[in-house]
């Protein structure tokens, strides 16, 4: 029979000690690989919903719609129709503001969503209520420096 000393008992102890800490390593990084997949997931899942809900929201009611593009042609608005047309305007503006920040802090995918496109179809146009009240300053002062840069970026290189 084959004495064991205290010491190396003690080695053995070390050794499955250090092998039981590897495994719990590998386990922990699978489980916060898992997380931060669905972390990503639930936040591509709200920008969907919340894109959604912008969208429906500005085709849900005809007359609002038809306000909005009618006053949004004014050269000269009220104090409360500024307002409308600026909250109406806002509404996608502040959705691509959020994709945006979502996308620099890489909480979503860049391939889950082309911001550019996006912004395209807002500002491509030099014509539309978003394009005008961007180059004519109406949305200072109501979205984030990056973001804005971001943006003014895009449309120097749509022109």
């Amino acid at each position: 029979m084959m004495n064991v000393t205290l010491a190396q008992l003690g080695a053995i102890g070390d050794f499955v000690g250090a092998i039981a800490v590897l495994i719990t390593l590998f386990h922990l990084a699978n489980q916060i690989k898992q997380n931060t997949r669905a972390v990503k997931a639930t936040t591509q899942l709200a920008i969907s919903a919340a894109t959604t809900e912008v969208w429906r929201n500005n085709c849900i009611d005809f007359e609002r719609t038809k306000t909005f593009f009618e006053l949004a042609k004014k050269e000269k608005r009220t104090a409360a129709e500024q307002s409308f047309v600026i909250g109406w305007i806002m509404q996608p503006v502040r959705q691509q503001e959020n994709i945006y920040l979502t996308l620099k802090l890489d909480a979503i995918d860049s391939g889950f969503v082309d911001l550019d496109s996006r912004l395209h179809s807002l500002f491509g146009n030099k014509n539309s209520p978003h394009r005008r009240a961007w180059d004519n300053g109406e949305l200072e002062g109501f979205l984030s420096a990056d973001f804005v840069d971001y943006v003014d970026e895009r449309l120097q290189r749509i022109g």
